[in-house]
């Protein structure tokens, strides 16, 4: 793989101190190892300050990665004031001033300097970051409440956005959107090795390798690529530690996400018709099972790698504010509609599942709309 993007990227990167890095607020393991990657890389160098950020903060499945530790769920809030000068080269001076309440900032220019309000422009900046890189992301709104609550920020920084898949909007001022490859962890690969210059540790190996793993089930998707073996090869020449990233991922299953798994198929209830398979979630089920709603997609993964020809899975959960979420995971035949059925729903993505709120005065109603809901994307109860 060789875009141009990246040595776009590259240079940006280059020219920044601080870096924030990011992913969504449910992150998938491909995203969030891909982040981890970069980051260990980016401070391998050691010319910049870097930030990782996860909103949720690490998934359960993924702190055995190096580095995974200092994940923060929060940016640096740092504000900050730009002051942007024409045809000024050089400051003689900069004094600070106390005064009531505040304090003011003169700055003196060199003799003969023409100095008017025109010539000025300040911005304010809440982040100390020249840069964000975001993995994963169909869009900022992927982002929640961390780009809604700074969006100026955001479109006031650039932005490298780094994806695979056909749904991303190219919402970056670069976009590293690779719709061949078969997981994000390969794209970030090709730009380590442009930062590290070929210098790919274990520990940053080891992340690269768990992406790809969690990107094709372990080699096991009917898409996963020829170049996504290459990777996963480079990577083991890199001492990646795949031993410790298959244990982790695919042959160690969480108790407690065993026991919500099983909440789920005791509940689990189906209309043959429409090949269409729901179950249901309370809070209750999280607190006795020891799990967190951040199971869900994984539960629904093991759901549906035990059902076939369905069109449609969903998971009703209910919280404890008594709010309804639907979970849902569209079967190969609906797939190619997953845009039309997204804006169809009024639907947001995550973790490669459409996720609905459902207004409903009780989990009884909202069963019964979400299941409403549900046969009107599926052509065979229309007719």
């Amino acid at each position: 793989m060789s875009l141009p993007e990246i040595q776009q990227a590259l240079t940006v990167l280059n020219k920044s101190n601080s870096v924030l890095l990011l992913v969504p607020e449910k992150p998938s393991v491909d995203a969030f190892s891909s982040m981890m990657a970069l980051s260990l890389a980016l401070i391998k160098t050691g010319k910049q300050e870097v930030h990782s950020v996860s909103p949720s903060h690490v998934p359960l499945e993924l702190q055995f990665l190096p580095g995974s530790s200092q994940v923060l769920m929060n940016p640096q809030l740092k504000p900050g004031i730009i002051i942007d000068i024409a045809n000024v080269t050089k400051l003689v001076e900069i004094k600070q001033e106390q005064l009531k309440g505040g304090m003011r900032i003169q700055l003196v220019l060199e003799e003969g300097v023409e100095a008017t309000a025109d010539l000025i422009e300040t911005h304010v900046r809440q982040m100390p970051y020249d840069v964000i890189v975001i993995f994963g992301a169909s869009d900022l709104v992927d982002l929640g409440s961390l780009f809604t609550n700074h969006a100026d920020f955001f479109y006031n920084t650039p932005v490298i956005n780094i994806d695979h898949r056909a749904a991303n909007e190219h919402f970056g001022t670069i976009n590293i959107v690779d719709i061949t490859a078969s997981s994000i962890a390969e794209i970030t690969y090709e730009l380590t090795l442009t930062i590290t210059e070929q210098n790919i540790d274990a520990d940053i190996a080891t992340a690269l390798y768990a992406g790809i793993v969690g990107a094709t089930q372990s080699f096991q998707k009917p898409s996963t690529t020829p170049h996504a073996f290459q990777v996963a090869a480079d990577l083991m020449q890199h001492q990646a530690h795949t031993e410790i990233v298959i244990q982790q991922l695919i042959k160690t299953k969480p108790l407690s996400l065993l026991k919500l798994a099983g909440r789920t198929y005791a509940r689990l209830r189906h209309d043959e018709h429409g090949r269409l398979f729901w179950s249901i979630l309370r809070e209750l089920d999280f607190v006795e099972s020891g799990s967190s709603y951040q199971h869900i997609p994984l539960v629904m993964a093991e759901l549906t790698n035990n059902i076939s020809g369905y069109n449609a899975a969903c998971i009703l959960y209910e919280d404890g504010a008594k709010q309804y979420t639907l979970y849902v995971s569209l079967g190969k035949g609906l797939g190619k509609r997953t845009k039309e059925i997204q804006e169809q729903l009024g639907a947001r993505k995550e973790n490669k599942l459409l996720v609905v709120s459902i207004d409903a005065p009780s989990l009884e109603e909202a069963e019964k709309r979400s299941i409403i809901k549900m046969q009107g994307i599926i052509p065979v109860f229309q007719g």
